[in-house]
């Protein structure tokens, strides 16, 4: 056995391929698959020993969103990471990825507004900045994909991701995407870099009637100068190193599946040198939701010959009969060596082979919390502000001396964060549906006995249960109402409920007029609640009507 792949100062594609020759097929085959540690069953260590007897390509961190302390995430990256290695003939490490829209799904992490809110900034230097926070924090706990930035035009609102997605404009989301591209690339965090996941490859929010994955009729000058436009600027502006296509299909190509897509335009056109991995659930789909291939296999060795490099987030195409299917010579070897040899040659790139494990104690800590962190955050929540027109309310003069605030969100810090942060995915984790996309939905809970929104089958948020995921993870961050008592000491504020997020309660009105009668001006909280799953303001649930992952998501 060789050992020229462990000398460090060779190239990563050098390194790659002297280690590509030494592995069997088993251990090709975990390269490009990916395991999921879901549910309480994230610390189920043996399970995981048992699903990698070869080591595996990646890991899902989604559920470090249940681990209450950063020292404990960075430990449970550290014992993952170690079985991985050690199952692994060549102790290959895997790559751990993580969401980065709005921030790590770790505690004591930092958050930030959604897309769509960022996208109001029009600021590409704060967006580099949150890039490097966010690289920054999840490498501290050994994760080097970053799944982010969400490059999406948006122009059906039908389409309920569309918080996700900086909005409707080419040239906006061009340019903050490519600087969020390059902060997440930018540093080296305990001899590691992170590299940027930019999703979902192509025209996915021009699907038909707004429904999620379904087709996209998009015309191919569509599809070049609008759609394609903001991931050929973080390819060739920088460096973007990885991709996640769309669960869509354009003009009859399964995007998954599509070697127009994801090899002749994607790589050989716009120049694309990294790494392709699956939506989650997005090689399945191919065969049981859009119906090609005759078995998964079939549809794993379509998506392969196209370019996808990998599958998330567990096998299901690139399985055991795929496997067989090289062993055997009913598939060319060749098309699964181009795929691992790209694996290999990112995570050698990323300094994962000989720094594959989370930061501990003092150095966690050291890399991890940064004081500019919450003021970058605070400074994009400003930024995202809009105003739509001033009639001279503002600024609120000093004579004011009653102000009635009015409607649900002023008294919950809770509705301040949206879809991808954590606050927002540990709560999906109370949801009675379970609607995050690639994930097969399920009922988390008996929707008969939880509560809901008045009038409408939306999951009630307003419960202590859910207060307290605020209380551990932002303990300082104040309600609207709070935050007006501390700057405005002098001045009565009214407070009234008013009425929900949805539906046609108006129980609460009465109090709500009594209080704009009584006061000198009046603040109104509307709109929705930006969430997941079943508590979000548009998904549906009930016995018989759970909302399935790859339909929907909000």
């Amino acid at each position: 056995m060789g050992t020229k792949y462990l000398n460090q100062t060779l190239s990563a594609k050098v390194r790659a391929q002297a280690l590509l020759e030494e592995l069997s097929l088993e251990e090709k085959m975990a390269q490009v698959n990916c395991i999921f540690p879901f549910g309480e069953g994230y610390q189920d260590y043996k399970s995981i020993e048992k699903s990698t007897p070869f080591g595996i390509g990646q890991v899902s961190t989604l559920e470090m969103r249940r681990i209450q302390t950063l020292e404990d995430a960075a430990r449970w990256q550290k014992k993952v990471q170690t079985i991985i290695v050690e199952n692994s003939p060549h102790n290959i490490p895997a790559i751990f990825h993580m969401e980065g829209l709005c921030g790590a799904f770790i505690q004591d992490a930092a958050s930030f507004p959604s897309g769509i809110g960022r996208g109001s900034g029009w600021d590409p230097k704060l967006e580099e900045q949150i890039g490097e926070i966010v690289s920054r924090q999840e490498a501290a706990c050994g994760i080097t994909h970053v799944l982010a930035p969400v490059l999406d035009i948006s122009r059906d609102s039908r389409m309920g991701r569309q918080g996700e997605t900086y909005g409707e404009d080419p040239a906006l989301a061009s340019a903050l995407g490519a600087a969020y591209t390059r902060g997440i690339q930018k540093n080296e965090t305990a001899g590691r870099k992170t590299e940027s996941v930019a999703k979902h490859f192509l025209a996915f929010h021009n699907s038909q009637g707004g429904i999620h994955g379904t087709h996209s009729s998009t015309t191919e000058r569509e599809l070049r100068e609008i759609y394609a436009k903001p991931f050929q600027a973080a390819v060739r502006e920088s460096h973007l190193r990885g991709i996640m296509p769309c669960y869509c299909s354009i003009d009859g190509e399964l995007v998954h599946s599509s070697k127009k897509l994801l090899s002749r335009l994607l790589r050989e056109e716009m120049g694309f040198d990294g790494i392709c991995v699956s939506d989650y659930g997005g090689v399945g789909n191919v065969h049981h939701v859009q119906h090609v291939g005759e078995s998964e296999a079939d549809a794993g060795l379509m998506c392969m010959e196209a370019g996808l490099d990998m599958e998330l987030p567990s096998a299901a195409g690139y399985n055991e009969r795929l496997q067989q299917m090289f062993q055997n010579g009913e598939a060319d070897i060749n098309i699964l060596d181009a795929l691992v040899l790209r694996v290999l040659e990112a995570k050698f790139r990323m300094g994962l082979y000989d720094n594959p494990y989370a930061l501990q104690k003092d150095a966690l800590k050291a890399a991890f919390y940064r004081e500019k962190d919450w003021k970058v955050s605070y400074r994009s929540a400003q930024e995202s502000m809009v105003l739509l027109k001033n009639n001279g309310a503002l600024p609120m003069k000093r004579s004011v001396k009653r102000i009635a605030l009015i409607g649900p969100h002023a008294d919950s810090p809770r509705k301040l964060f949206g879809g991808y942060t954590h606050l927002c995915m540990m709560e999906s984790t109370y949801a009675a549906a379970n609607s995050i996309a690639g994930v097969n939905g399920v009922q988390q809970v008996d929707a008969s006995k939880i509560q809901t929104v008045p009038g409408t089958n939306i999951q009630s948020d307003e419960t202590e249960v859910l207060n307290a995921i605020l209380r551990r993870q932002k303990p300082d961050c104040k309600s609207l109402l709070e935050e007006l008592k501390v700057r405005m000491p002098d001045t009565e504020i009214i407070y009234a409920y008013g009425y929900p997020i949805a539906g046609a309660d108006q129980s609460g009105f009465a109090e709500a007029l009594q209080a704009v009668e009584a006061a000198d001006a009046v603040i109104l909280t509307l709109g929705g609640k930006h969430g997941t799953c079943s508590m979000a303001s548009k998904c549906v649930f009930g016995p018989g009507n759970a909302v399935e992952g790859r339909k929907g998501h909000d």
